[in-house]
C-alpha cells in the first residue's frame, strides 16, 4: 500500500511537471508573439514617421534651393565667404521627433539619355567597371530603346525580345521620359541601375552607385555641367584624360568655374577640341533631392527622391516633375 501511494505520488508530480512546462511554454510563445506584434507595430510607426520627416526634408531642400538660386547677385557675393551645406549637395535638419537628411544632384551635372552619343555611354560603362559582355548588351539596348525604328543593333533588343519576356511589353522607341525606363531595358540589372554595396577586404563596406546617378531624362543637350558632374562623368567625356577630370573635380571644390575659358585657364593643359563641345558651365536649375527620414533612436528610414525645377513663375518657386516613394534603401 505505502508503494503504491509513492507511485500515485510519482505520477501526479511528473503529470505536474509536464503540465508546468506546457504552461511555461505557452507562455513563452505568448511573449514572443507580443514581442513580434510590438516591434511590428513600433516599425510601422516608425515607418510612417520617417515618411513625413522624408517629406519635411524634400519641402526644406527646396525652399533652400529656391533661397539660394533667386538671391540677388550683389547679395550672393556678400555671402559668399566659406561654401554651405547646399552649395556641397546636403541638407540636414529635423523634425518632430526625427531628422532627415537631403542628397542634391544638379542634373546638369547628369548625361542626358536622350542625347548621350554611343561613345559617352559606352565609356561611362567601363568607367562603372561593367563587365564586356554585360556593356555591349546595355550600351545597344538603352540606344535600341530611345531609337524610332524597330531594328535592333548586334547586342540591342526591340519589340521581339520584349515581347517573349513576362509579362511582355513593347521598346519605347522614342523619348525617355524618367531615368527608371532603363529597369526595362535588356540587361540594365537593378545593380547596375541603383548600385550595390561591396565588402573590401578589411572588412569595411563600399556603395558602388549605379547609373542612377549618372544619368538623366531632363537634359536639353548632350553637355555636362563641370561644376556639378561626378568624376565618373568628367571620365565618359570623349578625348577626356583621368587627369584632367580628376583637375577639374578638385579646383571646383574650392571655386565653381564661372566659365569654359577658366576651365581651360586652370588646368595644367588644355582640353581638346574633341572634349570642349562637351561641357559647359550652363545650369539647367533642375535638382533631384534624394530625402532620408527617421525617428531618433530608431533604425527604421524611408527614402523619398524628387526632381523639382525651379521657376519664378511658381507660386513655390518650384514645381516637382518627378516623385518617387519607393526608392532602395542602400
Amino acid at each position: 500500500m505505502h508503494n503504491k501511494i509513492h507511485d500515485n505520488q510519482g505520477v501526479i508530480l511528473i503529470a505536474l511537471l509536464w503540465i508546468l512546462t506546457a504552461l511555461a511554454i505557452i507562455a513563452l510563445s505568448f511573449s514572443r508573439e507580443t514581442f513580434v506584434e510590438l516591434a511590428a507595430a513600433r516599425n510601422t510607426r516608425d515607418l510612417s514617421d520617417a515618411y513625413f520627416i522624408a517629406r519635411a526634408g524634400i519641402t526644406d531642400a527646396a525652399y533652400q534651393l529656391v533661397k539660394k538660386r533667386f538671391q540677388p547677385a550683389v547679395r550672393q557675393v556678400e555671402l559668399n565667404d566659406a561654401p554651405e551645406p547646399i552649395d556641397l549637395g546636403k541638407v540636414a535638419g529635423t523634425f518632430a521627433d526625427g531628422a532627415y537628411d537631403v542628397d542634391i544632384q544638379d542634373e546638369s551635372g547628369k548625361i542626358s539619355l536622350n542625347y548621350v552619343s554611343e561613345e559617352q555611354l559606352r565609356r561611362l560603362l567601363e568607367v562603372l567597371e561593367i563587365p564586356q559582355t554585360d556593356l555591349d548588351i546595355i550600351a545597344d539596348s538603352v540606344l535600341d530603346w530611345r531609337d524610332v525604328d524597330t531594328l535592333h543593333r548586334i547586342n540591342g533588343a526591340e519589340d521581339d525580345y520584349y515581347q517573349t519576356l513576362n509579362p511582355p511589353y513593347q521598346a519605347k522607341n522614342g523619348r525617355i521620359d524618367a531615368v527608371e525606363e532603363l529597369l526595362l531595358v535588356r540587361g540594365l540589372t537593378s545593380d547596375y541601375f541603383y548600385g550595390h554595396s561591396e565588402k573590401n577586404p578589411d572588412g569595411s563596406v563600399i556603395l558602388r552607385y549605379g547609373l542612377s546617378r549618372y544619368l538623366t531624362a531632363y537634359g536639353l543637350s548632350n553637355r555636362i555641367n563641370v561644376n556639378f558632374a561626378p568624376l565618373p562623368v568628367l571620365n565618359s567625356v570623349p578625348g577626356m584624360t583621368p587627369e584632367a577630370a580628376n583637375a577639374i573635380f578638385e579646383r571646383r571644390k574650392t571655386k565653381p568655374f564661372s566659365n569654359m575659358a577658366e576651365v581651360n585657364k586652370e588646368l595644367p593643359s588644355n582640353l581638346s577640341a574633341t572634349t570642349i563641345p562637351f561641357l559647359t558651365t550652363e545650369q539647367t536649375f533642375i535638382y533631384t533631392l534624394t530625402a532620408s527620414g527617421y525617428r531618433e533612436n530608431s533604425k527604421v528610414r524611408r527614402l523619398i527622391r524628387a526632381v523639382i525645377a525651379l521657376d519664378p513663375q511658381e507660386s513655390l518657386r518650384y514645381r516637382v516633375i518627378y516623385w518617387n516613394e519607393n526608392v532602395p534603401n542602400l
